[in-house]
């Protein structure tokens, strides 16, 4: 946009001009008459309406170079600047109001600017700004920014979530507290309260992981709870960090050496994570997870590509049938065990769960010599692979009581009728009852 030209006479012929003292109003352009000399006698120039897509500030100086107060009033086709003030301008005031066009204002514009007090860029469509913009001018002291289409994410404003309340640049922005954010993700929320956010988040990120805000959402009361992202995924980790930021909801761990999940289980700090991802490390077991507050009100877990040979069936059942907020589970490329012992319980599990068990078709039989066992997906394996019509299915602990209570209830019965019956044929009564007093 820079090396496009940015004539100032183009609209002359279109524009008008009124002189007030030494006020000059200039509507849809600068007329002729304003541009044949330099005018030392206008000390404030209002330009509305401008209709080209640039400015060029150093012409503007050059015509004006007494100029203490500058305003670009409803410039909607405005965009960008051509040139910079130098170091010789005298304006202490630029205000720029009603350019939607407008979504940055180059720093380079203004750094040089000894004499500007008060940059007022409201009610345009700004939607970046870095931080040069308000540091640099030597002697700016108030900037108002309200009414523009702020965005709160990285590359946006972020960086001015980690300026200390009391720092220059916090201090020179007057209508701080009632910014508000307006790209999709902080829609309609207030810009300080996201910057408040964003730098307790970096101050609390662990290292060597990257925090990022996915979202943010309002409870009841109307206060502001964001959705933070933990990626500590690839950074060689043999333990997942020890904190993490307020209000973090995923964790990414992938392809670390994290051999045990008990750290995740058993730190409070991660009680309010929904997803979970430690996928393509060398974790063994799960049965931390049986029992665990966590393992009922997850969202995501994903164990792929670990060392998984069985996990605790009855859990797993127990958790998920009462876990409201699950949406899926993975499972995939771990080397299960395929016995008769497991894979039973195992495959009903697959296959009761199977809407929300995300990778089906990934969770097979480790690799082995047994052809119809090695690398066989197990929600669709036939169970005589497995348990041959020679073997009996193990019978459990409760199913061998349940059977002891079968046997003495039928000889109960049995004992019954038989005394019932040689009752009424012999009128004698039972061998107990003749004993009893």
């Amino acid at each position: 946009m820079s090396n496009k030209p940015c004539p100032v006479v183009e609209y002359a012929e279109r524009s008008q001009c009124l002189q007030v003292e030494q006020e000059l109003i200039c509507k849809g352009g600068i007329t002729r008459e304003w541009m044949t000399g330099i005018r030392v006698d206008i000390s404030h120039l209002r330009l509305i309406e401008w209709p080209g897509l640039c400015i060029h500030a150093g012409r503007v100086q050059q015509l004006f170079p007494e100029l203490r107060t500058l305003e670009l009033i409803n410039c909607s086709s405005l965009e960008f600047f051509k040139g910079h003030f130098g170091s010789t301008s005298k304006i202490q005031k630029l205000t720029i109001h009603g350019s939607p066009s407008l979504w940055e204002v180059p720093p380079g514009l203004i750094d040089c600017m000894p004499g500007l007090r008060i940059l007022d860029l409201r009610r345009n469509g700004i939607r970046h700004m870095r931080d040069e913009l308000l540091s640099r001018p030597p002697n700016l002291q108030e900037v108002h920014l309200s009414e523009n289409q702020w965005d709160c994410s990285d590359g946006g404003l972020d960086w001015l979530a980690m300026k200390e309340e009391n720092s220059t640049t916090r201090k020179r922005i007057a209508d701080y507290k009632i910014l508000v954010c307006h790209q999709k993700l902080y829609r309609g929320k207030p810009l300080h309260v996201i910057m408040d956010i964003i730098r307790t988040m970096h101050l609390t990120c662990p290292s060597p992981c990257e925090c990022k805000m996915t979202h943010v959402v309002s409870d009841t009361a109307g206060t502001i709870i964001p959705l933070i992202t933990v990626n500590c995924a690839e950074r060689q980790l043999e333990a997942p960090p020890s904190t993490l930021p307020p209000s973090s909801t995923t964790l990414r761990l992938e392809g670390n050496k994290i051999s045990s999940i008990r750290a995740i289980i058993q730190n409070p700090l991660y009680k309010k994570l929904a997803d979970l991802y430690l996928d393509n490390n060398s974790i063994p077991a799960v049965k931390e997870l049986e029992g665990s507050e966590w393992f009922t009100t997850f969202r995501v877990l994903s164990l792929r590509g670990n060392k998984l040979k069985q996990i605790p069936v009855y859990a797993f059942d127990k958790a998920l049938q009462v876990n409201n907020n699950i949406m899926h589970v993975y499972l995939g490329h771990n080397p299960w065990r395929c016995d008769c012992h497991f894979i039973p319980r195992f495959q009903g599990l697959l296959l009761k769960y199977k809407r929300v068990i995300g990778d089906l078709p990934d969770i097979r039989c480790s690799k082995s010599d047994d052809k119809k066992t090695s690398l066989v997906q197990i929600s669709t394996m036939p169970l005589g692979n497995v348990c041959s019509s020679e073997m009996e299915m193990p019978i459990s602990p409760i199913n061998i009581v349940n059977l002891v209570l079968l046997t003495l209830i039928l000889l109960v019965l049995g004992r019954f009728l038989y005394d019932w019956r040689n009752f009424k044929t012999t009128g004698k009564l039972p061998w107990l009852s003749s004993i009893l007093p």
